[in-house]
């Protein structure tokens, strides 16, 4: 009875490995010869819950942390959105086969204008408006069938993400990091608010309106002055009207003998001065009337007067001329309030930590304009000193959404902590984030903010790491073409002009270029619309297929490369169906019957495999035919033999066999896409095509095929050892 029960349990599990492939080709478990886009559909279907379920299968190996930039969430998806996180997810994937524990979070950048310039159009509450948009493009993520740590969410406009913005803050407001002051700033008068110097952009527009800001400048007029602490004396302070000094510096010492324009300056006020520079017969410069400094030259006195002051605490050298203070407060309701108290008393206080956070109030209404919206909400406004428990009120201006974002990547780390931003050792563990994807337009301020707060948390002795990204992807644009008059500027749609290029309302020329994609110019793309016509597998190898990351797609369906990601899913879904037929014999394939031409065609397909192994990078859409050959009679390897899914197998390694070849390979020599032969290349020149065709055409071979023809053109594949000369016949 024993061996009764033991002979029929292997009948018994292949039984069941049937029944879990049988759903991949159809519902009666026979494969589909064919791959047309009702199976490319169904096989999307099948495969989109196994994958995300496969993720959230943590590993305990050696971490790697992928992080996409987390979108606003405007409600809707872009072509763009789509490329970036399929990039992510395709690393994540291809990082996880390698034996990596992967975390690749998603999460909100959700306070912002836009959410409150369309709440004040739409007469809606910021809150709810938001709210509902995440809602709808989880749902669109989702679609797309990307693997995210959704458990590590977070949501900047939620009280348990700012309360920690605002804790940050704090401490940086206690460090001397932050503080308070009048300045000249640039103002947006469309979206009504502060702007920092970065948000401006060359030809002074605000860079998220588009509107021409306003510098506005205050002149406190009084007879001021100032003490010098080297000397004792008192110096005059003169006040201009000048946007800033050179060096970006908003305050400089006026020294009448070293430019024509301060002497001037000092003559038209009546200012008297005592010369403290001498010019030599060769124009250098040396210091008299200087105390201990008399007699040194202009550049040694300018590192003794410099090291002086550094000893009294009064100065020092310039960090950086570029680097410049960073304007958080905005003038406007939806952000995170400032947690500091007004005070007539005690000045400026930070709000206890304890007491943290100061939760952003309802408000009756919002219109955009004038002051903060804040300062209607009395009962919020009204408070108690922390420090004499005097009468006191909040803050009303709240942070610029760049603070947001300037720490999220720590506290996805860790992003339930109620106690603290984030353990220590998890962030220790998790950083720094191995690569970090996003677009052009925020490689810099965005980059600039958080490398502070990263370096600003290490000081603190918050994290062991300085930095907070090893690598850093700027993915391309996805751009569309774009029609506009040429003497107006207006974009028109592709139903207003004809083939010759011309408006067919006015008959005006039009300037057709290639621009970002966008609702306003006409030349968006909707990602569902591409899904729901090509299919996810298809989109997603497109965006990977059309350009390195790093380059702009321009997107076309008649030219581009969509019919050609078609035509290689379905060869290589005739491949799978092919070698099913040849697995599904009554016998198991045995190599050493193979003849010597069979032989050598067997080992051209173990070279390319392995070199391919070498050269090539994930693409994940690539694995879900190969789940097909784990039904049949005769599958080979641990994959097929039903040992854990296609999704839990290692990326494939080079043989060791493969390492130890000679340093030549066999490339095949094609005349007019006919086989002619072979020709062995150096391996470390197989790529470079002119030296390959010269070593064919020096061949014995190239020489009695090739000598005496006219060789138009010479074609290197990149992906396997071949090489095709096309010549006239």
């Amino acid at each position: 009875m024993l061996l009764a029960v033991c002979s029929r349990r292997p009948l018994l599990n292949a039984h069941l490995i049937r029944l879990s492939v049988r759903g991949l080709f159809s519902e009666s478990g026979v494969w589909e010869r064919d791959y047309k886009a009702e199976t490319r559909r169904r096989v999307e279907q099948l495969w989109h819950g196994r994958i995300q379920e496969q993720w959230q299968r943590d590993s305990s190996r050696k971490k790697f942390y992928i992080l996409s930039m987390f979108p606003y969430p405007s409600g809707r998806l872009h072509m763009g959105h789509v490329r970036v996180y399929t990039i992510s997810d395709t690393i994540s994937h291809f990082q996880r086969m390698r034996g990596h524990q992967v975390l690749n979070p998603m999460g909100w950048d959700a306070f912002g204008l836009p959410a409150e310039n369309a709440a004040i159009e739409r007469g809606l509450d910021p809150e709810d408006w938001t709210k509902s948009n995440i809602e709808s493009m989880r749902k669109q993520l989702d679609s797309l069938g990307l693997c995210f740590n959704w458990d590590r969410e977070v949501t900047t406009c939620l009280p348990d993400y700012y309360k920690w913005t605002q804790y940050l803050f704090i401490k940086l407001f206690e460090a001397g990091l932050a503080y308070q002051k009048e300045a000249l700033v640039n103002w947006d008068p469309e979206d009504q608010t502060v702007l920092a110097d970065e948000q401006v952009d060359e030809s002074g527009r605000s860079w998220r309106s588009g509107a021409a800001s306003i510098s506005q400048i205050y002149y406190s007029l009084t007879e001021v002055t100032a003490l010098n602490v080297f000397t004792g004396r008192e110096v005059p302070v003169v006040i201009s009207s000048k946007n800033e000094f050179d060096g970006h510096l908003d305050t400089v010492m006026g020294i009448p003998d070293s430019s024509e324009e301060e002497a001037e300056l000092a003559q038209s006020l009546g200012l008297s001065w005592i010369s403290v520079l001498k010019t030599e017969q060769d124009g250098t410069q040396t210091l008299i009337n200087s105390d201990e400094f008399t007699g040194q030259s202009r550049a040694e006195a300018f590192n003794s007067v410099t090291q002086k002051a550094r000893e009294r605490n009064a100065g020092g050298y310039l960090t950086s001329a570029k680097l410049r203070d960073w304007l958080i407060s905005r003038q406007r309701y939806w952000g995170t309030p400032i947690p500091i108290v007004h005070c007539s008393a005690c000045g400026p206080v930070p709000v206890p930590v304890e007491e943290l956070p100061v939760m952003l109030p309802k408000v009756p209404s919002l219109s955009g304009k004038g002051a903060s919206p804040l300062k209607m909400a009395q009962d919020w406004l009204r408070c108690q000193c922390p420090r004499c428990k005097g009468p006191a009120e909040r803050e009303t201006d709240t942070m610029d959404t760049f603070v947001d974002s300037s720490w999220y990547y720590f506290r996805y780390t860790d992003p339930q902590n109620p106690l603290r931003p984030f353990e220590r050792s998890r962030a220790d563990h998790w950083m720094p984030v191995d690569v970090y994807i996003g677009g052009k337009e925020h490689a810099v301020m965005h980059l600039y903010y958080a490398r502070f707060l990263s370096h600003f948390c290490r000081d603190q002795g918050m994290v062991s790491h300085r930095e907070p990204f090893r690598k850093l992807l700027v993915q391309g644009l996805i751009k569309g073409q774009t029609f506009r008059v040429a003497e107006t500027g207006q974009y028109l749609t592709k139903e207003d002009i004809d083939f010759s290029g011309v408006c067919l309302d006015s008959g005006s020329r039009l300037q057709v270029t290639w621009e970002k994609m966008s609702k306003s110019k006409h030349n968006g793309l909707d990602p569902q619309e591409v899904l729901q016509q090509y299919g996810l597998d298809t989109m997603r190898l497109y965006l990977l297929y059309a350009a390195p990351p790093e380059q702009d797609i321009l997107w076309d369906v008649k030219t581009d490369a969509i019919p050609g990601v078609l035509r290689w899913q379905a060869r290589l879904w005739g491949l799978i169906t092919k070698l099913r037929a040849a697995r599904e014999g009554p016998e198991t394939p045995n190599p050493s019957v193979l003849n010597k031409r069979e032989r050598s065609e067997a080992r051209k397909i173990w070279e390319n495999k392995n070199y391919a192994i070498t050269q090539v990078k994930l693409c994940d859409d690539f694995l879900k035919p190969l789940s097909g050959l784990s039904q049949v009679r005769n599958p080979l390897g641990s994959v097929l033999l039903g040992k854990g899914s296609v999704l839990q197998q290692p990326w494939p390694s080079v043989d060791p066999e493969y390492l130890q070849t000679p340093d030549t390979l066999q490339l095949s020599v094609r005349i007019n896409n006919k086989a002619c032969g072979s020709v062995s290349v150096p391996r470390e020149v197989a790529q470079d095509a002119q030296k390959v065709q010269e070593l064919v055409l020096n061949s014995p071979l190239g020489a009695r095929l090739l000598s005496e023809r006219v060789i138009k053109k010479a074609i290197l594949s990149p992906r396997t050892a071949l090489i095709n000369f096309l010549v006239d016949e």
